[in-house]
């Protein structure tokens, strides 16, 4: 199971693209405190949780929500930080207890996965996989997503990232 956080539920589902995620894992959970942020997201207006809730498993769906169990815990508590909220602390925990990938754009959860040895991909990472899995199959397809993840997401890739994107082609 891999294991995704709100950065990239949120940004997939403003661009109507979660359907990425079943298609190159074999499955994905996230763990109760990050529904708990959509969530509260959802109540403060923001339609795009919607979609989100919609593929949640209790709905019949394919994201699992994962509860971090008391070792899980400790270890977020252990591992969090100033800068890291303890949503991603719980993501990290239940990666790293787990053996399990992290899905995550953000980069201070990123280093901190990485030393706790988690493989922690990036939307980045996540396209590419999308791009040899056969999901995405045209330049043009993603350069429509690259624009959505920018006009609805505020996405900004760098140059070296999207011009490996387009030569994963």
């Amino acid at each position: 199971m891999t294991i995704v956080d709100n950065n990239i539920l949120s940004a997939l589902a403003k661009v109507e693209r979660l359907d990425l995620l079943p298609a190159v894992f074999d499955s994905v959970g996230t763990p109760p405190s990050v529904v708990d942020e959509l969530d509260r997201a959802k109540a403060a207006g923001y339609g795009f949780v919607d979609r989100i809730d919609a593929v949640t498993a209790h709905n019949g769906g394919w994201l699992t929500v994962v509860s971090p169990a008391g070792e899980e815990l400790e270890l977020a508590e252990d591992i969090r930080d100033h800068a890291l909220s303890i949503t991603d602390a719980r993501c990290l925990a239940v990666a790293a207890t787990r053996d399990r990938r992290l899905v995550t754009d953000d980069a201070h959860v990123g280093t901190v996965g990485r030393q706790h040895d988690i493989e922690v991909w990036d939307l980045v990472l996540l396209l590419q996989a999308a791009i040899r899995r056969g999901v995405l199959t045209s330049r043009a397809e993603l350069s429509t997503l690259v624009d959505d993840l920018q006009a609805r997401d505020n996405y900004r890739f760098s140059t070296a990232d999207e011009q490996a994107l387009f030569e994963t082609f």
